[in-house]
This record gives C-alpha cells, sequence and structure tokens, in this order.
C-alpha cells in the first residue's frame, strides 16, 4: 500500500518563513539595542534630579543642557561626582556656542584633547530622541492659577500598592488643558484609576497621558491629529471608581509620560515628567 504523499503549500508556507525570519531580525535589532551598541540614550537611563539640574544649569549661564550633559558622559564621570557646581565651571567655557563645531575652540582651556572632542560629538549624536523631547514643547496647563510639585514615585494605595507614575498639577475644575506637543490621540474614554483620560502619541514617539479630566474637549477622539497648544479638555476631579465618579480627590491634572522600551515598542516605561514640566512651563507664552 502506497504511503500518501505531504506536500508543502508554498502559497502559506514561503510568507510564514518570511514572517519568522523578520521577526528574528527585529528580535536580534532589539538584543543589539539592550546591549548598547545602539546606544540612544533614553529618559529612562538617566536619573530625573540629574537632568533637572543640567536644565537648570543651561538655562542659566546660556549653555545647551545637552553640552554639559555630554561632557559628563564622555568623562564617564560618577553619578555621585556630577553636581551644579562641575556643570557651572564647565558652562563658563562654552558660554556663546551655538554649535557642536565650535567645542573644540570653546574647550581649548579645558580639555583640547582631539579624541575628547570626538567622542563629545558623539555623545551628543546619542542625544537627538532626549532633545527632540525636550524641545518644542509647551506647559500642560493654561493660566497660571495652578502649584505642582515632584511627586514621581509617591506610594498609592488606591486599587493596591503601588507608585505614583506622573505629576499632579493642582488647579481649579474647568482650568483648560493643552496638548503639549503635536500628535495623535491615541487612548480616550473612563479608567477607574484615571477617570476621564486622553492618551497622546507624540511625534517624538512618547505616549502623554491627561487623567482626572471633567470633560473633554469638543472634537477630540480617538485618531484625532493634535497641534501642540491645542485645547483637548479641561481638568477635574473623576476617577477612583465606577464610570462617573467625582470628588475622591481635589480638581488637578495627573500628566504622565511612557516611553517606548526597545526597538520593536514592545512595551512602554514611566518615566518622570517634573524636569520637562518646569522647563515647559518657562518656554510657555
Amino acid at each position: 500500500m502506497r504511503q500518501p504523499r505531504y506536500r508543502i503549500n508554498k502559497k502559506r508556507f514561503y510568507p510564514f518563513i518570511a514572517l519568522v525570519a523578520i521577526l528574528m531580525i527585529l528580535l536580534i535589532l532589539n538584543r543589539i539595542q539592550e546591549q548598547s551598541l545602539y546606544n540612544e540614550y533614553r529618559i529612562s537611563d538617566l536619573d530625573s534630579k540629574g537632568l533637572e539640574m543640567y536644565f537648570d544649569v543651561g538655562d542659566s549661564q546660556g549653555v545647551p543642557w545637552y553640552y554639559l550633559l555630554a561632557i559628563d558622559k564622555a568623562e564617564e564621570i560618577p553619578k555621585e561626582e556630577i553636581s551644579r557646581d562641575r556643570s557651572g565651571h564647565i558652562a563658563l567655557h562654552l558660554r556663546g556656542i551655538t554649535s557642536p563645531k565650535e567645542l573644540s575652540q570653546k574647550l581649548k582651556e579645558y580639555n583640547n584633547d582631539s579624541k575628547f572632542i570626538k567622542q563629545i560629538n558623539h555623545e551628543i549624536k546619542c542625544m537627538e530622541y532626549l532633545i527632540g523631547v525636550y524641545e518644542d514643547k509647551v506647559f500642560p496647563v493654561a493660566g497660571q492659577d495652578y502649584r505642582y510639585e515632584n511627586g514621581y514615585g509617591d506610594e498609592r494605595t488606591y486599587g493596591g500598592e503601588r507608585r505614583h507614575e506622573g505629576i499632579d498639577i493642582m488647579c481649579d475644575e474647568g482650568t483648560p488643558l493643552f496638548s503639549v506637543c503635536d500628535g495623535v490621540v491615541e487612548k480616550k474614554g473612563w479608567l477607574e484609576l484615571g477617570g476621564w483620560r486622553i492618551g497622546i502619541r507624540g511625534k517624538d514617539g512618547v505616549y502623554y497621558y491627561y487623567a482626572h479630566l471633567s470633560r473633554y474637549e469638543d472634537g477630540i477622539e480617538k485618531g484625532t491629529k493634535v497641534k501642540k497648544g491645542q485645547v483637548i479638555g479641561y481638568a477635574g476631579d473623576t476617577g477612583y471608581g465606577v464610570e462617573g465618579t467625582t470628588g475622591q480627590f481635589e480638581p488637578h491634572l495627573h500628566f504622565g509620560m511612557y516611553e517606548r522600551s526597545g526597538l520593536i515598542g514592545t512595551g512602554e516605561t514611566a518615566v518622570n515628567p517634573y524636569p520637562f514640566l518646569v522647563e515647559w512651563e518657562k518656554k510657555s507664552p
């Protein structure tokens, strides 16, 4: 008796093999990134207090903050030795600088080694993503009648033991809220913890999360393209209960930032928005 022959369905087999190959390549690339061979710095790679310090010293000295960070990276300065005094001293050498091409001249008295200058330029290129998140943004709350502090990471108990993954900007109910950047509305609707919320995916790839809204601006829907400074909703006190729950806390905006994890973007990591909020507040009209 002849054994039945099994034939491969080429129309299904070859696309399947191609898909497997693509997934393997993506996994390899993701692994390369994790090993820092693709050395683009992420917000989560940096200490938020250190980042806040670089921003502040750069502002006060009129020097791009990323030059100060690049120099510390190039010199492999340990975290405990990074300080406002050190960055301020370095900034004195960089006053008036407008491009990396001027670094060798500006740093001549500090360190005129060509390899050092080359490493700094490399570090600056690795910061393009960070610079993109920092630049061209506005503060998310309208007016001046608001207050906030660095409460990122504070303990929360509603819904179980957890850490606060954002910054609470206290303001009156109904205060207009702005999109901090150009982007697309990725999420809209009720969450038990966040109440009425909006999630915007910025052009920089960051997911910007707005929670506890009292209501949405007309025309804001999932998939809506928004512009920097556009009103997207209004502050409130919704959340911590079934849909429509209010009054569990004072009105405010919970503002969060999440960056994609890995090259494939299979997950997202909460990062501290506080240093960025302080800078965007300074630069907002």
